[in-house]
């Protein structure tokens, strides 16, 4: 339960923007849900990119621990690990209150890449690709930069797709697509001599 008016305008902020997006949740709706005068909001955040930056900023946090507590209960093999990524996201995308990645919608509702909310969305998607660059490492898996991105990339196309067809599928998909790739980098990494 939230301590704080702060933590209050976060929560309830989150709710509206994943549930009616960004520009249709307007500042008004925030404060009547949350309960709090507009001088606290604007006090705590200044304005409303930065309020949305700040809760794409802790929603991707969240999302990025709950992906390394999945990952380490699934497997302690870091190949496995990256399996288990989009294990996790298919039973995300089966849960009935997903809406679809709300940092692509942050993308969608804010094109200039300089806005707080955007560069909020792309600081996730670079989070993504260091959880991927990790474990692409660990299992000693050969260009790591190149597949760690390309891992990305599955995981963000398939909350996408995920958003449009509410099911699975997707996920298992990009499942299937990332157990090539790794298959291909397992088979150029040289053994040492």
């Amino acid at each position: 339960m939230p301590h704080s008016k702060r933590e209050i305008v976060l929560k309830c902020a989150r709710q509206l923007f994943e549930q009616d997006g960004f520009h249709a949740t307007g500042i008004d709706r925030i404060l009547e849900k949350s309960g709090v005068a507009k001088m606290t909001l604007y006090n705590n955040f200044g304005s409303k990119d930065q309020l949305i930056a700040e809760v794409l900023s802790r929603s991707s946090h969240t999302h990025i621990e709950r992906m390394k507590e999945y990952i380490l209960i699934a497997s302690s093999d870091p190949y496995e690990q990256i399996l288990a990524v989009f294990v996790a996201l298919g039973d995300r995308f089966q849960d009935p209150e997903f809406c679809g990645c709300m940092f692509q919608a942050a993308i969608a509702e804010f094109p200039d890449f300089d806005s707080e909310p955007a560069k909020a969305a792309l600081a996730h998607h670079q989070r993504i690709i260091e959880v991927f660059f990790k474990l692409c490492t660990d299992a000693n898996l050969s260009n790591v930069d190149q597949l760690s991105r390309k891992l990305a990339l599955l995981a963000s196309g398939s909350s996408c797709i995920a958003r449009q067809t509410k099911t699975r599928q997707p996920a298992d998909d990009a499942l299937f697509i990332a157990e090539i790739l790794l298959e291909r980098a397992s088979i150029s990494v040289p053994t040492p001599v």
